[in-house]
């Protein structure tokens, strides 16, 4: 075993801190395998593969040693993992997964202790006989103590079951089927709260000929109750083109973020933010466009001064604050596909069709919004991040966590020998960045969006290479 130990000096508004990253030895990985990240139970950093017939559970010590390896014995055949989420206290577990045993499919829970022992297990549903292979989609509550499972057969209608790990109960599990409703399309994202109610958002008109009637219709659904409601956003005559739900616990209410247009989807023109009170029937957002001098950093000199706004922009983020506002992290994103007769003569005979794409990650705009939809401030965060036909897995950012601060880190090149960086957001939207450490000589080539926060000043991030799969842990420590 082979433990790298970088320590990176930099200074920050909280005085000299140092990064210590400690280095796993490598697993070789085979073309059908899936991993996941659970976490760091007991002092071990616990990583789930998934290989068709096989469930391998790792765990990595102190110094990111392999510790262990077990082949976890799961029920059925066709076993389909859903989520693999860890305890917050630190005690275990738990396992969702799919099941088919003589010719019927099952929804199983399994909970297991840091050492990967089997504790308890539960078949939620017996769901029999599937038409057609279901989309399914998992959502979890913040504190992870509930899971929102959507299963969907029918385009027409999902069906939804809200399931509390504490208990390894089902708290219900029903169907909804809105009007004129097709999945696909006007599905948009689901939440559940920490008490395990339901929230089902679907677009409805979001298009010019009918946008003064574009609005949302979210479906709730309450853990103790058997009704299901329909609160009304209603969002004038706006485009909206990406947008972030979140619950937020504290103030219960259901919080949105999201960008929008006048005219068309290629421009955003600005933000809007909505807290909807689930007893409400009706609700509106409060629109806000985007400031000149922000615009006119992000664009540069594409910046239209006649139609101002920002190109490419996705909501990737909603950061609930304690005021019942939001700080909406967003980001540049566009993926080109090359053409021509060379390339396409590559496309043919090298790739055997496979599309060849250019990834742009580039500016992260950060937005910080009052609890009555007001702006308090906004910034932008410049990078730029290029890649070909990776998918895009080595761009983009991990966002750590603290009471004070966001600490936003990524790699400011997409190649082998790199600089990683971060910039590091306080409440009033000032930002300091930083060169933390360099790869050159590491071998490393990290996966920041695939990476987990494990403690206030620590987080694991995998890195991929070539089939090669090496986990690296980043320790902030004071000096």
């Amino acid at each position: 075993m082979r433990t790298l130990l970088l320590l990176a000096l930099i200074l920050l508004c909280t005085g000299v801190r140092a990064q210590v990253l400690t280095v796993s030895d490598e697993l070789t990985m085979r073309n059908d395998t899936e991993y996941s990240l659970i976490g760091k139970l007991g002092g071990q950093v616990l990583l789930l593969q998934d290989r068709e017939n096989k469930h391998l559970l790792t765990a990595y010590g102190r110094t990111m040693n392999q510790s262990w390896e077990k082949d976890l014995e799961l029920r059925g055949r066709n076993v389909r993992v859903l989520d693999a989420v860890a305890d917050q206290d630190g005690t275990g577990f738990h396992l969702l997964y799919l099941y088919r045993e003589r010719g019927r499919n099952h929804l199983q829970l399994d909970r297991y202790n840091p050492a990967g022992n089997l504790q308890d297990s539960v078949t939620l549903v017996d769901f029999g006989m599937f038409a057609t292979a279901p989309e399914d989609e998992v959502y979890r509550s913040d504190d992870e103590s509930k899971l929102l499972l959507l299963m969907v057969e029918q385009q027409s209608k999902a069906r939804y079951l809200g399931i509390d790990l504490d208990s390894m109960q089902l708290l219900y599990d029903n169907e909804l089927a809105p009007e004129k409703f097709f999945f696909g399309e006007d599905f948009l994202q689901a939440e559940i709260s920490n008490y395990g109610d339901m929230y089902f958002v679907v677009d409805r008109d979001n298009f010019k000929s009918k946008r003064k009637e574009h609005r949302y219709e979210v479906y709730t659904h309450v853990a103790d109750g058997a009704k299901t409601d329909m609160i009304d956003v209603r969002l004038g005559d706006s485009l909206t083109y990406d947008v972030f739900f979140r619950y937020d616990n504290l103030n219960k209410h259901l919080t949105a973020g999201g960008l929008y247009s006048t005219k068309d989807f290629s421009r955003a023109d600005g933000y809007f933010f909505v807290a909807i009170d689930p007893r409400a029937t009706t609700q509106r957002p409060h629109f806000q466009r985007f400031p000149t001098s922000l615009v006119k950093n992000v664009e540069g000199k594409k910046y239209n001064k006649r139609n101002p706004g920002i190109t490419d922009l996705t909501v990737r983020e909603a950061m609930l604050r304690r005021d019942g506002g939001m700080v909406m992290i967003t980001e540049r994103d566009r993926q080109l596909q090359r053409r021509g007769g060379a390339i396409q003569n590559q496309l043919l005979n090298t790739y055997s069709g496979r599309a060849l794409i250019d990834y742009h990650f580039d500016e992260i705009v950060a937005i910080a919004v009052n609890p009555d939809g007001s702006p308090h401030w906004s910034n932008i965060m410049h990078k730029k991040q290029y890649s070909q036909d990776d998918g895009g897995v080595y761009s983009g950012f991990f966002v750590m966590e603290s009471p004070s601060r966001l600490r936003f880190l990524f790699n400011d090149e997409i190649r082998f020998e790199n600089t990683v960086s971060e910039y590091v957001l306080n409440g009033r939207g000032e930002f300091d960045r930083n060169s933390l450490f360099s790869t050159r000589d590491l071998e490393l080539r990290l996966r920041f969006r695939d990476g987990i926060q494990v403690a206030s000043n620590e987080l694991v991030l995998p890195s991929e290479h070539r089939n090669r799969l090496r986990l690296v842990k980043m320790t902030y420590e004071a000096r």
